[in-house]
């Protein structure tokens, strides 16, 4: 049994670090690298809990159905790219049972791992801020331009009620799953919480303000027959997570973007949207039209060789701007390994 848990761990180790370097040295996590892992792992797999650890399948399922999940709508709401979403299912393929076990946290404990990665993430963003805004000399120059206060409160009351109304629900349809785990309930939170942010996009600011006073007048109406407690310190949760993806997303659009030469602009670059407008009225054949300035918007080998001729061009440039990338390998990698150590050190 220690021997395929710790084959298993050498493919965890192999796949993180190898996705890692390929990051950062490329912007992208190549297939075969991951399948060079997956397939051991899946084999390994089999026999660790087909003759060692029967009783641990469960526990595993659960997690890598976490992992899974996570990750793909990360990338459904284009907050990753499709190598990150894959990097994280196969680590899940590759984390042992066993050592979900020891921290005590319950079912979906591999959420863990993604808490870790975006704190990681988090820390990266805010230092990279605070190195470009001493380079502009912009630190401590705040800019509302843009901010509508009441319109961030509004959506900020919304997303909380909504969280805390699906909370009572799934809490009272799945007492036994959600009830005793707070690892999935955060899980399932900071996803709502992403969702809910798509949703409120599609809302004019009067609909979201009358959904919004109806959300709250339920749970006061469920608080008053005593239905459900809504005590500030009983739903700390629903308010921190909110606030925390909302802040995360404001401080990375500060200093988002990169300058390059456009003789440098590859395939699968994202293109500010300063830059696409300044491509209007070029005669340069297949140059992009627009960007939603995410993964969404990656250029295709066609469009980087016509931006790269449209520098030449009368009304060419010789910089461009970029969207930044987060280098999730890396930060995947740092929240797996510091997961493992947290279970190893409460064993």
């Amino acid at each position: 049994m220690i021997i395929v848990e710790a084959l298993l761990l050498t493919c965890l180790l192999t796949v993180a670090a190898l996705s890692s370097y390929t990051d950062y040295k490329r912007n992208l996590i190549p297939n075969k690298r991951l399948v060079q892992c997956t397939a051991p792992a899946l084999v390994l797999d089999v026999i660790y809990y087909g003759f060692f650890a029967q009783d641990l399948f469960v526990l595993f399922f659960i997690n890598f159905v976490v992992l899974s999940v996570v990750g793909i709508v990360f990338y459904s709401y284009s907050l990753w790219a499709a190598g990150d979403c894959k990097l994280l299912i196969t680590i899940g393929l590759c984390f042992p049972g066993r050592f979900y076990s020891f921290w005590g946290s319950g079912i979906g404990a591999s959420f863990y791992i993604v808490a870790f990665t975006f704190s990681m993430a988090f820390l990266y963003v805010v230092g990279e801020s605070i190195v470009l805004g001493i380079k502009h000399r912009q630190l401590f120059k705040i800019s509302f331009e843009g901010f509508d206060i009441k319109e961030t409160i509004l959506s900020y009351f919304s997303m909380v009620g909504a969280l805390t109304l699906i909370g009572i629900l799934l809490a009272r349809a799945m007492p036994s799953l959600f009830g005793n785990s707070t690892a999935l309930s955060v899980a399932v939170n900071f996803l709502l919480v992403l969702t809910l942010i798509r949703i409120r996009s599609r809302f004019s600011q009067r609909m979201l303000l009358i959904a919004t006073l109806l959300m709250w007048a339920v749970l006061g109406l469920l608080s008053y027959f005593e239905y459900t407690n809504l005590r500030f310190s009983g739903n700390i949760l629903s308010w921190v997570i909110v606030f925390l993806v909302m802040a995360l997303r404001m401080l990375s659009d500060k200093y988002n973007y990169k300058m390059i030469p456009t003789s440098e602009v590859q395939k699968g670059y994202i293109l500010a949207a300063a830059s696409v407008i300044a491509f209007k009225g070029s005669r340069v054949q297949g140059l992009p039209t627009g960007t939603t300035e995410d993964l969404r918007s990656r250029l295709t080998e066609e469009e980087a060789e016509s931006v790269r001729r449209w520098e030449s061009s009368s009304r060419g440039k010789p910089y461009v701007y970029i969207v930044r990338k987060i280098p999730f390998a890396i930060f995947i990698s740092i929240g797996t390994l510091l997961f493992l150590a947290f279970e190893v050190a409460m064993q």
